[in-house]
């Protein structure tokens, strides 16, 4: 991870953590458990508190984060209990533990304690970073989207012609999506990078970001129904039935299944930009090869992340405008694509 994600994520937990008092509501909710676990006492209703708790639970905007920035958070005992995940957990506790409130409060005291630890490791580690980082070094994304595109596995660089080659793969990516869209390679900046496995950070356009979320989200349910026939043909091969036909058979069937999946894609996203095939046959020709290369370079392990902007609050009683409307559909595309990302890196070590 970055020092600059790093910084950020102390930014995001100051304003999503601290800011919306989840360790307050969680305290008053605690507070009600605990005082109907005391002997000869009358047992208070806890709804009002639960309700409250769990809208400023599905609030907390994790979204906004990098994988990178919500490992991190799940290091330090914030993730598990804030999101869709904090609300399951404390559904749960309430409910399993309906007839044993003193459990209750004590796993809702577990949640406090943990979120506590985590925002103070964030104040103390901003305290650190101030000393080295200014805000004016921190990169500011404005209404753009940050795509970090990660170079893991077999889409690694470890030498220049690793470099020189996959530099010119992400140069016909830019170029194919953002002709597509009217906008040039030039338009999508290059605005960091880290090493480790590189890690190279991005800004684009929501059209932009839009049009690459949709190609990931369906290149990898493309790639988990290719691992599930590679699968049965190592089943085919373990048993060792000297069958090489009906093992070469589900291996072609894989190759075809990727082949038609990627045709799949061209014309889906051709249709939904709306690009005339004949008209456009430039473009049309551009985003196809630049699909090609997107999916090529997901199926063998490179990972591209994305981090919304800040969101810009409306004004009471204000209609959302296009980029608060565009912002809520990449939300829900962001979280699709990780989902299906968990699933595929499960199949993936599953096979090894």
């Amino acid at each position: 991870m970055q020092i600059e994600e790093l910084y950020d994520l102390t930014s995001w937990i100051q304003a999503e953590i601290v800011d919306k008092q989840i360790v307050q509501k969680y305290q008053q909710l605690h507070k009600v458990l605990q005082a109907n676990t005391q002997p000869n006492q009358q047992k208070q209703p806890f709804e009002e508190q639960k309700e409250q708790l769990i809208k400023a639970l599905k609030s907390v905007a994790l979204v906004e984060l990098s994988n990178g920035q919500i490992e991190v958070l799940k290091e330090i005992g914030i993730a598990d209990n804030v999101g869709q995940e904090g609300v399951d957990q404390l559904e749960d506790t309430l409910f399993r533990n309906a007839l044993d409130i003193a459990h209750a409060a004590e796993r809702v005291q577990q949640s406090i304690q943990k979120i506590s630890e985590g925002v103070q490791w964030s104040k103390q580690t901003r305290e650190l970073l101030n000393k080295i980082i200014t805000t004016e070094e921190v990169t500011e994304i404005g209404n753009a989207v940050l795509l970090r595109v990660h170079f893991t596995r077999e889409a690694h660089l470890s030498n220049l012609t690793e470099l020189k080659d996959w530099g010119k793969t992400w140069w016909d990516i830019g170029r194919g999506i953002g002709m597509a869209h009217g906008q040039a390679p030039e338009d999508i900046q290059v605005v960091g990078a880290s090493k480790g496995s590189l890690i190279v950070s991005l800004l684009s356009a929501y059209p932009i970001a839009k049009t690459v979320s949709a190609i990931i989200m369906d290149a990898l349910k493309v790639i988990e129904k290719v691992y599930d026939i590679k699968k049965k043909a190592q089943e085919v091969r373990a048993l060792e039935l000297a069958n090489d036909e009906a093992e070469k058979s589900l291996l072609d069937a894989a190759e075809a299944e990727k082949q038609n999946g990627v045709e799949t894609i061209i014309t889906k996203n051709i249709d939904e930009i709306g690009l005339d095939r004949k008209a456009e046959g430039d473009k049309v020709n551009e985003l196809s090869s630049a699909i090609k290369k997107l999916v090529d370079f997901v199926e063998k392990g490179g990972e591209i992340d994305f981090v919304l902007p800040d969101e810009e609050q409306a004004e009471e009683g204000e209609e959302p405008d296009q980029n608060t409307q565009e912002r809520e559909t990449l939300r829900v595309m962001f979280k699709e694509v990780r989902r299906i990302e968990k699933k595929v890196h499960q199949l993936e070590h599953k096979d090894h």
